[in-house]
């Protein structure tokens, strides 16, 4: 099979998988309001609601008839109303608070990150005002929020920055590295969440999750900047041996530079907690506006565990990946009190929570549109 039918086949792979984890978690979800009839098992599904009435609700049963389901039912707890998408986020509308309290924590992310790409950049030799760098921040934040496709932030990134220097290989290794120090740091958060909420059994998983991430990455870095062990391991010559080797070896070295600048990559890890703390007040506070009761620390420790998969997982823009995680992480016994919520109704609210985190970043990333309207002249002109 050539180039571009592959090309093709993986995307349309892609595609199929994004296609399939929104169907699940749409089917996890209440759409509009339902009610769980007196008597009906657990493994039921709830009746959608069609209309409130003076004398209790009208719901649609399993047989397309209607059925009217008394106040009394409600009242003596043998019925419960199950919360759908839109009264779940009738309740962000009017606590509109919270969306702003979200708002203005990511509105730093931006700035804060274009810092430490240009103190990583700086490390290569490679120096760039901080104005440049928070245009090309901007950009990238731009193209993985608003145009998840084939080609995302990252990428556009490497691409300007390697156009303004001849160490393009560098340059191209700090933007993914950049990334990666982000992703470390929110691990590295998570695990002091873990200490304190290690008691905790509703967390349990995703506890699990963020040390063995760490523990790899703790492994991964010794082992590469160690030299002993690297020659104990043939590090080098299995480099040697993989496609492109004159490629590996700059990106190699571009890396192994970090290890006689570890302050400069200390200064940027606590850039990157910034920027990850404020991440995750934006997700508690719009949790918080849409009635989550959930604690911080299972947003500290839940989060990274989204952000990871979100990242890794190659589906554009991580499309349904980041929603059933949250689903699968953010149960009833996490956003409500234990036994009154229904799995449905938190499944809702993890939705709904992910669905306003998107659209805060949709906002706070449109300056990129600008930034990158006002550079393709420039470029074509260059």
């Amino acid at each position: 099979m050539s180039e571009k039918p592959k090309r093709i086949l993986w995307h349309v792979v892609r595609l199929l998988v994004a296609a399939g984890l929104v169907a699940y978690v749409v089917g996890q979800s209440n759409l509009r309001d339902a009610v769980r009839s007196p008597g009906s098992l657990a493994t039921e599904k709830p009746l959608p609601v069609l209309r409130d009435a003076a004398e209790g609700v009208v719901v649609r049963t399993g047989d397309g008839g209607e059925r009217l389901i008394p106040h009394a039912a409600f009242s003596s707890g043998g019925a419960v109303r199950i919360a759908g998408i839109l009264t779940v986020a009738d309740r962000l509308a009017s606590g509109w608070g919270w969306v702003l309290a979200a708002l203005g924590a990511m509105m730093f992310q931006s700035p804060v990150g274009a810092v430490r790409w240009q103190l990583l950049l700086a490390v290569q030799g490679i120096r760039i005002t901080f104005w440049e760098s928070l245009r090309l921040t901007y950009i990238g934040w731009f193209f993985n929020n608003w145009l998840p496709g084939a080609t995302g932030g990252d990428f556009v990134k490497a691409y300007y920055i390697a156009g303004r220097t001849h160490r393009k290989a560098e340059a191209v290794t700090v933007v993914f590295l950049d990334r990666f120090i982000g992703l470390v740091a929110m691990c590295m958060l998570g695990a002091a969440a873990v200490v304190v909420s290690l008691s905790d059994e509703r967390v349990r998983a995703a506890q699990i999750i963020v040390v063995a991430f760490l523990a790899a990455v703790a492994v991964g870095g010794t082992v590469f900047y160690s030299p002993w062990l690297r020659r104990i391991l043939w590090v080098d010559r299995l480099l040697a041996a993989l496609p492109l080797r004159e490629t590996v070896e700059r990106v190699d070295r571009a890396l192994l530079v970090y290890r006689y600048h570890k302050g400069e990559v200390a200064i940027a890890m606590a850039y990157s907690w910034l920027t990850q703390v404020v991440s995750v007040l934006a997700v508690w506070w719009l949790a918080s506006g849409l009635g989550s009761q959930a604690s911080w620390y299972h947003f500290f420790v839940s989060m990274p565990v989204i952000w990871i998969a979100w990242s890794l997982i190659p589906v554009p823009g991580g499309v349904g990946v980041a929603e059933a995680l949250a689903q699968g992480l953010f149960g009833p016994a996490v956003l409500g009190p234990a036994g009154a919520m229904a799995p449905a109704e938190a499944a809702t609210m993890a939705l709904a929570m992910m669905l306003a985190y998107r659209l805060v970043q949709l906002a706070v990333s449109l300056p990129g549109a600008v930034f990158y309207l006002r550079r393709v002249p420039e470029c074509l002109s260059a």
